[in-house]
């Protein structure tokens, strides 16, 4: 279909105007869940410029207000997590990293409410390379007062939730890490903040075909939170030890215990949430996984 690559977009994938569309297909991809998510495919087919056909590929990503659950109410509030017009606003501010190190998908244009982004491929990264990479993107940056930017994704997550454990099979002490999310709220505020991707995790992690870069997708919760918070969320879905990583990325920018606070505390109420979570769902957690929270919060 034609007309599912505008002329602009067609333009900067080719590099300058004068090319024409000769074919392009559209495949669904699955598995982009996200609040504001709409749709995401991948364009792919044949344009010609000059007496050259070029084969090409992007991933056209739709963002919509999401219409159901507890977070709705908040997606047209600038500061909310869950607003559905961030991802565009990001790829069009010049504020997302750009590599070596972290980068962001090439964006070959922001169309409405859509943004047609380069195909990064499939490629897993190492979760100590990311965690350094992260920490080197955060202690070079600054936070920028930009009205569009999410507040503390945690706290506004918490704020609407009322979490039930009775009946629970669950270790006692991650209901009682759930029952310190004031006193651990309170402390995260009081930490450094930074800017934040806000989904820091594993399924969004890419590696460059030459290995200088992360490749970091779905900024649709970019924002500001406590330093560590991020690294939390890439702990929680590839558990392994990856603080000391993060800290050399940093690079002296913190102090370790402001840095070891956010990480704990953003995992100690992350974590019992998320378990909470596949406990009412009837999913049993994998192997260790109670057992790493625990231990990751266990000196907070």
């Amino acid at each position: 279909m034609k007309d599912r690559l505008p002329p602009a977009v067609l333009d900067e994938l080719l590099g300058r105007p004068g090319g024409s569309l000769v074919s392009c297909e559209s495949e669904p991809i699955t598995g982009s869940s996200g609040a504001a998510t709409g749709a995401v495919t991948r364009l792919s087919g044949t344009a010609r410029l000059d007496d050259r056909h070029v084969r090409f590929a992007v991933i056209h990503k739709s963002c919509e207000p999401p219409t159901g659950g507890r977070h709705a109410a908040g997606a047209a509030d600038p500061r909310h997590w869950a607003n559905w017009r961030r991802e565009p606003l990001a790829y069009s501010s010049g504020l997302l990293p750009s590599g070596p190190g972290l980068a962001a998908p090439r964006c070959y244009g922001v169309i409405g409410d859509s943004v047609y982004l380069a195909d990064v491929g499939a490629t897993p990264e190492s979760p100590s390379t990311a965690a350094y990479r992260l920490g080197r993107w955060q202690a070079g940056t600054a936070t920028p007062d930009l009205p569009w930017l999410s507040g503390h994704q945690l706290a506004q997550r918490i704020a609407v939730s009322d979490l039930n454990w009775t009946g629970l099979d669950v270790h006692p002490r991650i209901p009682a890490l759930w029952e310190r999310r004031g006193e651990l709220l309170e402390r995260l505020s009081r930490l450094p903040h930074v800017l934040v991707h806000g989904d820091f995790s594993r399924g969004n992690l890419r590696a460059s075909e030459d290995g200088l870069t992360t490749l970091v997708l779905d900024w649709a919760t970019l924002g500001t939170g406590p330093v560590g918070a991020d690294l939390a969320s890439l702990a929680l879905t590839a558990p392994g030890h990856h603080l000391h990583h993060y800290v050399d990325g940093l690079n002296g920018r913190f102090t370790t215990i402001d840095v070891a606070l956010g990480y704990r505390a953003t995992l100690a109420l992350t974590g019992a949430g998320r378990i909470h979570w596949m406990l009412t769902q009837g999913i049993t957690p994998s192997d260790g996984y109670t057992d790493f929270v625990l231990t990751e919060t266990s000196s907070l």
